[in-house]
């Protein structure tokens, strides 16, 4: 490339994601996300949920849970939530995780599992976290073992999907 060419490149932008707190006005983004294809397809979501009905889902249950968003240039991109269980299985949780299809595999999900996991292990002193997931979901297969989450068994046809039964593992991490 002649050097000029080289003057008028402009540098990459680099992706800046604050990881932060969610807010009720991020309802918006979230409705989004969560009505997405994408997002249905590898979760338990059912098409065409209501606003009302995910702002719901979206409210903590419990003063231990956490609800984080990943936003990007004012916009949420990606969501997640960290729900402590309760009694004789205070020491253990499961979280749900999703990211907007437009900015899938650019590390938002990385951000959000990390943030997740200190709070987890530092603050809330959580020995336990698991959850489901579809056993043909490479990337969150990936993405979960990077963390140290390991398949613990198998449920099969454990759920309806686009008119076929399809296997989950049961996942999780202990500290």
């Amino acid at each position: 490339m002649p050097a000029h060419d080289r003057l008028t490149e402009l540098p990459e932008k680099r992706m800046e994601i604050t990881i932060r707190a969610m807010r009720s006005d991020d309802a918006a983004d979230i409705f989004e996300i969560v009505n997405q294809r994408t997002f249905r397809f590898w979760t338990l979501a059912l098409p065409y949920e209501s606003f009302d009905s995910v702002k719901k889902w979206l409210e903590p249950q419990s003063p231990r849970d956490l609800h984080l968003s990943a936003e990007l240039d004012g916009r949420v991109v990606g969501a997640s939530a960290l729900r402590p269980f309760y009694g004789r299985r205070a020491h253990a949780a499961e979280f749900w995780i999703g990211v907007h299809e437009d900015h899938s595999r650019k590390g938002i999900g990385t951000r959000l599992l990390e943030a997740m996991i200190d709070t987890a292990d530092n603050w809330l002193n959580i020995k336990r976290i698991e959850m489901t997931v579809f056993t043909d979901h490479v990337g969150a297969l990936a993405l979960y073992s990077k963390f140290g989450f390991e398949i613990e068994g198998t449920h099969k046809a454990a759920t309806f999907r686009d008119g076929v039964f399809v296997d989950a593992y049961c996942m999780a991490r202990l500290r």
